[in-house]
C-alpha cells in the first residue's frame, strides 16, 4: 500500500530542529513534498546555510520516514530560508517564555542586545557590563547573560559569588547586583573548575540560562556572547529573537580582520547590527588628559564605513575603566559622572534607540 501524504507529515512531526527545538512541520521548514512509487521526495528549508547540524536533520528524516508502512526510499534535499522568512519565524517564536515546551520564547516588548566580538581580549565584557549598567541608569529594568560560558567573566566584574537560587516555582532566580538581574556560568563554577566540554553541552546551558530563569519583566536582555563566531555563537542568535548586535573592537588591524567574520555571522540569521563600539581607542593619561593612540586610529571610523553601520561609540583606554571591573564595582555603577560614563550613556541611549526604532541609528560618529 503506497503511504499517505497525511502519514508521511504525520511521521516528519517527529522532527526537531536541533536548534529551535521544535517540530520543523511546525516550523513551515517542510517544502515541495511529493509520493511516486513508494518514495518520498522533498526539502527541508534550513533557516541559515551551513547549518552546523544538518546532519541531524537529515538522520531524523530518514529515521521517521521509515516507520511509515510504504514508504521506500527518500529522496531530501536542502534550502535556506530567505531573509523575509527568516524574520517571519522570529516573530513567531516570540511571545512569552515556555519552559514546559523547552523552547526560548521571549517577551515581545523585551528588547535583546547580543554584544559580539570577532576575537578575544577586546574588552568585550567590560563593553557588555556597562552598557546593561548604562541602560539600567536610564530607567530600564535589565538582564545580563554571561553566555561566555568558557570563560565567564560577569562574577569578577560584578563582584559577587552569590549562587542563584531555586525559586518555589523550579526555576533559577538571578543574582542582583547594581540593579542588574545576572545570569552566569561562573556563579556554578569554583575558580580553579576547568570547563572543558562540547558545543551541544555549552548550549544546553546557554539554553538554560534564558529558558529555565525567572527573569521576570524585562525592558532589555543584553547577551554578552563569547568572542568569535563558532557554533556556539550562531546557534545562539539563530534561536534568540535578537533585536540586534553590538560589535565590539579595537583599533588595531588584526581585530579589524576579524570583525567581517561578526557582521556575516548576524547577516546569516538575519539579525541587524546596530554599529561598532571601538574600545580602547587611545590610551588617556590619568594625570595630564593627552591620549596616545597605542593601537592605531580610526579604525572603527573606517570599519563603520566599510559596512556601512554607525560608530556607535568610542571608548578610551583609562586605568579607572579596568580597575573598577577587577574590583568587581563596574565605572558606570561607582562613577556614572567619569567621562567614560558618560559615553557608557551616550552608547546606550544609541542603542535603545536602534532597537526600538527597529533600524540602525544613522551615520557614523565622526573621529
Amino acid at each position: 500500500m503506497a503511504p499517505s501524504r497525511d502519514e508521511v507529515l504525520k511521521a516528519l512531526e517527529q522532527v526537531i530542529d536541533p536548534e529551535l527545538r521544535r517540530p520543523v512541520t511546525e516550523l513551515d521548514m517542510v517544502r515541495d513534498l511529493e509520493l511516486h512509487d513508494g518514495v518520498v521526495a522533498l526539502t527541508i528549508v534550513l533557516t541559515i546555510a551551513g547549518c552546523p547540524l544538518r546532519d541531524s536533520v537529515e538522520t531524523q528524516v530518514e529515521q521517521a520516514l521509515s516507520t511509515v508502512p510504504g514508504v521506500t526510499g527518500v529522496e531530501l534535499s536542502f534550502d535556506v530560508m530567505t531573509p523575509d522568512e527568516r524574520q517571519a519565524l522570529t516573530q513567531k517564536l516570540r511571545g512569552g517564555w515556555s519552559a514546559d515546551e523547552g523552547t526560548i520564547r521571549i517577551p515581545a516588548d523585551c528588547r535583546v542586545i547580543a554584544v559580539a566580538s570577532g576575537k578575544g581580549g577586546v574588552g568585550k565584557s567590560t563593553v557588555a557590563a556597562n552598557l546593561a549598567l548604562a541602560l539600567a541608569a536610564g530607567g530600564r529594568r535589565v538582564g545580563l547573560v554571561d553566555a561566555d560560558v568558557y570563560g565567564p567573566s560577569v562574577p569578577i566584574m560584578f563582584g559577587t559569588d552569590a549562587r542563584p537560587r531555586v525559586s518555589p516555582s523550579k526555576r533559577i532566580e538571578p543574582v542582583e547586583r547594581f540593579g542588574i538581574k545576572l545570569m552566569s556560568m561562573g556563579f556554578f563554577l569554583d575558580e580553579t573548575s576547568p570547563v572543558i566540554w562540547r558545543g551541544p553541552i555549552v548550549m544546553g546551558i546557554v539554553r538554560q540560562f534564558l529558558r529555565d530563569v525567572d527573569w521576570g519583566t524585562l525592558d532589555v536582555l543584553v547577551v554578552d556572547l563569547p568572542p568569535g563566531t563558532g557554533d556556539a555563537q550562531l546557534t545562539l542568535v539563530q534561536q534568540v529573537p535578537v533585536s540586534g548586535g553590538v560589535i565590539v573592537t579595537t583599533p588595531q588591524d588584526v581585530a579589524l580582520l576579524d570583525v567581517a567574520r561578526g557582521m556575516a555571522m548576524f547577516a546569516q540569521v538575519n539579525t541587524p547590527v546596530l554599529g561598532v563600539v571601538e574600545n580602547m581607542a587611545a590610551y588617556r593619561c590619568p594625570e595630564c588628559g593627552t591620549e596616545d593612540p597605542l593601537f592605531g586610529t580610526d579604525g572603527g571610523v573606517r570599519l563603520a564605513h566599510r559596512f556601512g553601520v554607525p560608530l556607535l561609540a568610542r571608548i578610551p583606554l583609562v586605568p579607572a575603566v579596568r580597575e573598577a571591573g577587577d574590583a568587581g564595582r563596574p565605572i558606570v555603577a561607582v562613577d556614572p559622572d567619569h567621562a567614560v560614563s558618560r559615553l557608557f550613556a551616550s552608547l546606550a541611549e544609541r542603542v535603545a534607540a536602534a532597537v526600538h526604532a527597529g533600524e540602525p541609528v544613522g551615520a557614523a560618529m565622526p573621529s
